[in-house]
């Protein structure tokens, strides 16, 4: 290899969206990445370096300090939207590095700063013009198939990572918005970790937001964001998290509680989220809808529990999802890499989407239902029959629900989703 080595940066996986605090975002050191990356022993000489983000949001200005150090183009990129299903950055990375891979034969090494499945399918094409990959991405939340296609991948820790250990040895709570130190003045801390408790003190604290003077001002005119209240959960109930609740998601749990008050939850192009009066229009944001108490059991809600933390597991339409499973225990060769088994599963059915087939392979990895030897997938001898696949994979669906929702955990949804899963296919054990 010639050591020459190019760089791109998908700014905005880091970040994990836009709605990031100012205090997440300057926990992130480009330095340290670069210098990790810089210990590989392929990489040589680094000539390209590209940092791709919405560059006109004035809190990564904290970031272009290091951008100019370390001498790393900064790439704008525009059309962001809440309802994306692939941002822009990603398509922009994909085709830079493709056409660079192509116009600049002296690149050999292509460094992906990226925990996103969907560049998976980019670093196969670059294998394929024989070029060596890193990734480096978050190690609680990189996609598994990108992991394992990478040559070289490095795992870094979140930042929100760091900042949950600092709060777990500390002793005194920190706050550091002055809004939430003037609201702790006035309500006092639970720890109870009751639900209805917990969804009677949320209530509580956005009623503070309503009545002092100067929040009251900023709900009516620019709306408060989102990282503000999020701090002010967190004061206001000990161990905040949503998910205690039944919502994966903050914003889902803030579109329950805003329902019957006079707030509302908006969003941007930009993807910043806010609260607002609900009466009130905020220039450039789009109302959410509200979410009422049936939703905590909701198909929708239980598949985006099963998509976050681990085990993740993401539901494909039933079609797609029989299909993969009978190619993968049909095998001959129950020892595949994970390119060859893409491209025989792409070659087989056309008609299924890649994203739909590394999704798919993504769950039942982390299922366990394959052995891992360094780039190639094993298939566990108890799961060369499809339905014991199938099994396998009900079985830790019910498992991850169970151990979210406890005694609350509603069996008659878990079935619907399964069913839907299936299809018209009979069950068995």
């Amino acid at each position: 290899m010639n050591g020459n080595t190019a760089i791109f940066y998908d700014i905005e996986n880091l970040l994990k969206g836009y709605n990031s605090s100012k205090n997440y975002i300057s926990s992130i050191s480009l330095k340290a990445i670069f210098d990790e990356i810089q210990k590989i022993p392929e990489v040589g000489r680094i000539i390209v370096q590209k940092a791709y983000a919405n560059w006109s949001d004035p809190r990564l200005s904290i970031m272009k300090r290091e951008i100019n150090e370390l001498g790393i183009d900064p790439i704008q990129i525009f059309g962001f939207s809440h309802y994306q299903k692939k941002n822009a950055a990603d398509i922009q990375i994909a085709v830079d590095a493709i056409d660079l891979a192509y116009v600049r034969n002296s690149i050999d090494i292509f460094v992906i700063v990226s925990g996103d499945g969907g560049f998976s399918a980019v670093a196969k094409k670059l294998h394929e013009y024989a070029k060596y990959v890193v990734g480096c991405g978050y190690k609680s939340s990189t996609n598994q198939i990108f992991e394992s296609v990478c040559d070289y991948f490095i795992g870094i820790d979140e930042p929100e990572d760091l900042e949950e250990h600092q709060s777990e040895i500390g002793k005194n709570l920190k706050i550091t918005n002055p809004i939430v130190l003037r609201m702790s003045e006035s309500i006092q801390r639970l720890s109870s970790q009751d639900r209805n408790e917990m969804i009677q003190q949320s209530k509580h604290i956005l009623n503070w937001f309503t009545q002092d003077g100067e929040t009251a001002k900023e709900l009516a005119k620019l709306g408060i964001h989102l990282s503000v209240i999020k701090e002010a959960f967190k004061y206001g109930i000990e161990d905040f998290n949503s998910a205690k609740i039944g919502l994966s998601k903050f914003v889902h749990f803030l579109q329950l509680i805003c329902n019957e008050t006079n707030l509302k939850v908006v969003t941007s192009s930009k993807c910043e989220t806010k609260i607002a009066f609900k009466n009130n229009n905020i220039k450039d944001f789009e109302t959410l809808p509200y979410l009422d108490p049936d939703f905590l059991h909701s198909s929708e809600n239980y598949q985006s529990i099963l998509a976050t933390g681990n085990p993740r597991i993401k539901l494909i339409n039933s079609q797609d999802f029989l299909k993969i499973v009978s190619v993968i225990s049909s095998l001959d060769d129950q020892k595949q890499s994970l390119d060859s088994l893409l491209e025989y599963i792409n070659h087989l059915y056309a008609d299924i989407e890649s994203e739909n087939i590394n999704m798919c392979l993504s769950s039942l990895i982390n299922i366990n239902i394959f052995e891992m030897s360094e780039q190639f997938l094993i298939l566990k001898p108890e799961y060369v029959d499809s339905q014991m696949i199938i099994n396998r994979f009900k079985e830790a669906v019910y498992a991850k629900l169970a151990s979210f929702w406890e005694a609350d955990l509603k069996p008659e949804v878990v079935e619907k989703i399964i069913s839907d899963l299936l299809g018209d296919r009979p069950q068995k054990d």
